[in-house]
């Protein structure tokens, strides 16, 4: 959100911390759902003694704990910040399998609550590491795999995959749920279009998501598609700029 000149002041005004809120509010929902229901299940092996898989449900919660932590610094440093209506990039260089790995551990437990797979797939030619802003694109996979998890029917796919070509990256992300008609396709990046449409899922949510990955997309350098069919499921690919330094 930008709001006019006039309205920036040095204390931050009303509409921008209610647009601050809001979105933190979505924002920290995915880590947290996967701390809870990774818990859950957690407590059910513990009881049943099922020593492998406690290990593997422990690090889940770890690694949605680290990036829910992650995400809250940098909301924290936005309400810090004088002005309030520009996204502040931070990037850093990291690996990105290692991150990539974290990030599809830490929403195992809601994927395998629900009993979908999900499938990754990173380029062999894709660079082992990256400079990028690495909460931001965090946020943008949290809520794209978010996305198909609320649409997708158990049972099915959600495939990740990643390519590299010579200035540029993408992250695709498909799954096999009920799809998007051709007429929404130009408004599901709206803030609080699920929310005007009324739409429902067993997750909830009030349609900020997409808008979301929408804005840090553009605030990165990059761009976001989507293909969609009903009753065929949904591609969303996002598209950055590839380096390995700062330039």
């Amino acid at each position: 959100m930008r709001l006019p000149e006039k309205e920036i002041t040095e204390q931050p005004s009303y509409e921008v911390l209610k647009s601050i809120f809001h979105a933190a509010l979505h924002e920290i929902g995915v880590p947290i759902n996967g701390v809870v229901t990774a818990a859950t299940f957690l407590k059910r092996e513990i009881e049943s003694g099922d020593k492998a898989f406690v290990e593997e449900l422990l690090q889940m919660i770890f690694s949605a704990a680290n990036n829910l932590n992650e995400i809250f610094e940098r909301v924290r440093e936005a309400v810090r910040q004088e002005n309030q209506q520009n996204f502040q990039i931070m990037e850093t260089h990291f690996d990105f399998r290692r991150w990539l790995d974290n990030v599809l551990l830490s929403m195992s437990a809601l994927f395998m609550d629900k009993t979908i797979s999900v499938v990754k797939q990173v380029a062999k030619d894709f660079p082992l590491f990256i400079y990028a802003d690495k909460v931001y694109l965090t946020q943008i996979v949290y809520n794209l795999l978010m996305n198909a998890l609320k649409y997708s029917p158990a049972g099915t796919v959600v495939s990740v995959t990643c390519l590299a070509a010579a200035d540029r990256f993408s992250i695709e992300i498909a799954d096999q749920g009920a799809g998007i008609a051709a007429a929404e396709l130009p408004l599901i990046f709206q803030e609080y279009r699920q929310l005007a449409n009324g739409l429902k899922s067993q997750l909830g949510g009030i349609g900020l998501g997409l808008s979301i990955v929408k804005n840090l997309t553009e605030a990165m350098g990059g761009e976001i598609t989507v293909k969609s069919e009903v009753g065929a499921g949904s591609t969303f690919t996002v598209t950055l700029p590839l380096r390995s330094g700062p330039a």
